[in-house]
């Protein structure tokens, strides 16, 4: 066998970098370059413990641009006897936003070697080079003994969105107007709205009411008896209901002196449309019987009877049946008294006189 030294092979004239032989060689060299680049990267991506743990860190990619999401993914190879704990990581991860981020979850159990993988969804929100924070996994052994392991940090290149002179902050531009004209803003289609409600609903409450008051006049009919005749129609009715038999002594005078009421305010006594005699004292009513048309005797009369009607009333006095059917045959014959000193120049309307019909 004949063997060549390094000195011979270089001065053989046939053995030269160039012409295939040399194209060969170049190419070997390349590769082996090549080989250790790899293996260089792979031990400098994994972290290989001297207890045994490997730490894979890395990320699906390494540009992006402002705001986009990277997964990164942590893997971490280690004999089944130790315990490994991986750290939750913050929201405010250095220049980092933490979005989310899974638990540990075990791959796979081989060979007496456990497999966890975990992943973190992250993003930047600034522009430029930069790396993740260091975050320590510790590894507690069978023995008690403690190490703590940092994964080689990622490298991501963050670009901007913007481009040229569009990197530079400009002024806000006011509002846009999205209304053609006037009347197609909402606030003012709304009050015109409501200004159109309340019209229709003012108009539509005076049409109720005009057609409510029309069918109020139309179905009350007038009243063309006298004044005298409605008080003694009205004694009449007091009289067919025959309360003192019964005991209603209280409901008999009152029934009785409202009568003579309504027909004192209708006739002999001057007083606003706004009083009711109903509603009036004996003691305003005695007032106004003094000054009134009516005579001293007829004056005192109807005072005399009215107070004998409040004591009914309101002082629980019970007087006789007997006395009872005279109060109310003294109260008819003041009206008959009377009648002759008030002169009806025409028929009137119940409701116009106050008086009350039965």
């Amino acid at each position: 066998m004949r063997t060549h030294s390094w000195a011979n092979l270089q001065t053989r004239p046939n053995c030269t970098w160039h012409g295939p032989s040399g194209i060969r060689l170049w190419l070997s060299a390349l590769l082996i370059v090549v080989m250790s680049v790899m293996v260089v990267e792979s031990i400098a991506a994994q972290n290989v413990t001297p207890s045994g743990v490997r730490v894979s860190f890395s990320s699906d990619s390494t540009e992006l641009t402002v705001g986009d999401v990277v997964i990164l993914s942590l893997v971490i190879s280690h004999p089944t006897d130790l315990v490994v704990v991986v750290p939750r990581l913050e929201r405010e991860w250095g220049p980092f936003e933490v979005q989310d981020q899974t638990s540990v979850q075990t791959i796979s159990v081989e060979g007496g070697v456990r497999t966890l993988a975990k992943q973190f969804r992250i993003t930047l929100f600034e522009t430029g080079n930069f790396e993740t924070p260091a975050f320590p996994i510790t590894v507690r052994g069978p023995d008690g003994s403690v190490e703590l392991i940092e994964p080689a940090p990622v490298k991501l290149t963050v670009n901007s969105v913007l481009f040229g002179s569009d990197d530079q902050l400009k002024d806000l531009r006011p509002p846009a107007d999205f209304y053609g004209s006037f009347w197609d803003r909402p606030v003012v289609l709304v009050f015109a709205g409501l200004v159109l409600l309340g019209v229709l609903g003012s108009a539509g409450y005076y049409l109720f009411w005009r057609s409510r008051r029309q069918k109020t006049y139309a179905t009350t009919p007038l009243d063309a008896r006298s004044l005298w005749e409605i008080a003694e129609q009205e004694f009449d009715r007091i009289a067919h209901l025959d309360l003192p038999v019964n005991g209603n002594l209280k409901e008999h005078y009152t029934l009785v002196a409202d009568a003579l009421r309504a027909y004192l305010g209708a006739t002999f006594l001057s007083l606003d449309e706004l009083s009711d005699t109903a509603e009036m004292s004996t003691k305003e009513i005695a007032m106004a019987v003094r000054q009134s048309s009516l005579d001293a005797v007829n004056s005192r009369t109807i005072i005399e009877l009215l107070e004998e009607a409040d004591l009914v009333k309101f002082a629980n006095y019970s007087p006789p049946s007997s006395r009872a059917y005279e109060f109310a045959c003294q109260a008819r014959a003041l009206v008959e008294t009377t009648r002759l000193s008030f002169q009806q120049q025409a028929p009137v309307h119940s409701s116009d006189r106050r008086v009350r019909a039965p």
